[in-house]
């Protein structure tokens, strides 16, 4: 149910976000007008993750998934209606309702990813991670395309209705997900033994405390810590495959057409869904030393990054790039299992929005960097740091890769028999 849902929710995100993009772009002829819905949708996000410590201690995951996927189908199909029955188009009214429909979807990737480990156990999962990465992959490959042609053939806002739909066919279906943890009395609250007060009732943390949690988690977490380490330095140099900078690449160093970069981003989807695919069927292997295989495929990217950075043959960058998704995604999924292995139900979501807060933060800083190598020293210079920014996470991952030999923290092993106790 959970899978299913996210697939109908994404496929929603990419019909919403095209036809908006389009009617906005046709409607003011105006690139800089149009980039702030790409803006708003991550400044919404940022904002949301923030805050969303205090709605994951209060609210089962499962209602948080339904709300945000009620709101954003109330806000988009009141913009339907507007834009249906208003002879202008007002930017500001657009741009309010994309902020608020980002601010809510910035709830479900941290509960979505809270909830998948209370699921799925064990070897499932990596399965269940590397299902959800398949979904996502098919559902971006396949999204833009599809929703593309169908604006082209009958119009923006009539394909928002799609969007529209979507997004109450998953807040329909998510209704039917149980959360085991939820169902055993186990919520989304700290339960160690600093949380209770002297006459040993359950102490109601401050805002403060609920805010701070997930970040106190990543800093004394030591796993959680260089997971994230690792993940926000390779952020930093995965920032450099944004459309706009492969574009960029295409024409000046390849002397190629647009037609190009639609052929790379093809390939590279195809290559993320062969690396989903890849941990599904090869788990029971992947399990045993999950952290040295994240490492590794980091590794294997960087090479095929500098091989990327010096090539200037356009069906040898076509080829590099479809292998790079491999990597990328066996890197990205495991990374994912790992964090939430080592983290217990009740610092998941917490933990999970921080992470959340993180990357997004590091990825904002790695456009404005990477923009600025690129237009100071070119293209290939720019792939060039990007691959060392990779090294370095690999190197960090390796010099720190003692803390993976450790046992689970007795807290896991704890909670976890508590809530096999009560079901």
């Amino acid at each position: 149910m959970l899978w299913g849902t996210q697939t109908v929710s994404n496929i929603a995100d990419i019909v919403y976000t095209l036809s908006l993009v389009t009617l906005v772009f046709t409607a003011s002829g105006s690139l800089l007008t149009t980039i702030f819905i790409p803006l708003f949708r991550m400044l919404s996000k940022m904002v949301s993750g923030l805050v969303a410590p205090l709605i994951m201690s209060r609210i089962r995951l499962t209602s948080i998934l339904i709300g945000s996927q009620l709101g954003q189908f109330v806000i988009f199909t009141g913009l339907i209606f507007y834009l249906w029955l208003s002879p202008e188009v007002s930017y500001p009214i657009i741009f309010l309702a994309v902020f608020g429909m980002s601010f809510l979807d910035g709830w479900t990737d941290p509960a979505r990813n809270a909830l998948i480990p209370r699921l799925a156990e064990d070897e499932g999962l990596m399965k269940a991670n590397g299902l959800m990465s398949v979904s996502d992959q098919v559902v971006k490959c396949s999204g833009w395309a599809l929703s593309g042609v169908i604006v082209a053939v009958i119009g923006a806002v009539p394909t928002m209705w799609i969007a529209s739909v979507s997004y109450f066919l998953a807040m329909f279906f998510t209704a039917f997900i149980r959360d085991p943890y939820a169902a055993a009395g186990i919520g989304n609250v700290d339960a160690s033994p600093e949380a209770f007060g002297a006459k040993g009732a359950l102490r109601k943390p401050s805002y403060g405390e609920q805010l701070s949690e997930g970040w106190k988690i990543l800093a004394t977490n030591r796993r959680i810590r260089t997971l994230a380490i690792v993940d926000n330095i390779d952020t930093l140099g995965g920032a450099a495959w944004l459309g706009a900078f492969i574009l960029a690449f295409v024409v000046e160093v390849l002397h190629q057409d647009a037609s190009w970069w639609g052929f790379m981003n093809t390939v590279f989807f195809i290559g993320s869904i062969a690396g989903g695919v890849f941990i599904v069927a090869r788990v029971k292997k992947l399990q045993k030393n999950a952290y040295l295989w994240m490492l590794f495929s980091l590794l294997a990217y960087v090479m095929i990054t500098f091989f990327f950075a010096f090539n200037s043959v356009p069906m040898l960058a076509l080829i590099l790039f479809a292998v790079s998704g491999l990597p990328v995604q066996i890197a990205g999924i495991i990374r994912r299992t790992l964090i939430q292995q080592n983290l217990t139900p009740a610092e998941t979501p917490s933990a999970m929005s921080a992470l959340s807060v993180l990357s997004n933060f590091t990825f904002a800083i790695a456009m404005l960097l990477l923009s600025w190598i690129a237009d100071r020293y070119g293209m290939r210079d720019m792939y060039v740091v990007a691959g060392v920014m990779t090294t370095a996470a690999v190197v960090i991952g390796f010099v720190y890769r003692s803390a993976f030999r450790e046992e689970l923290s007795p807290a896991y092993a704890s909670e976890e028999n508590v809530v096999v106790n009560k079901a």
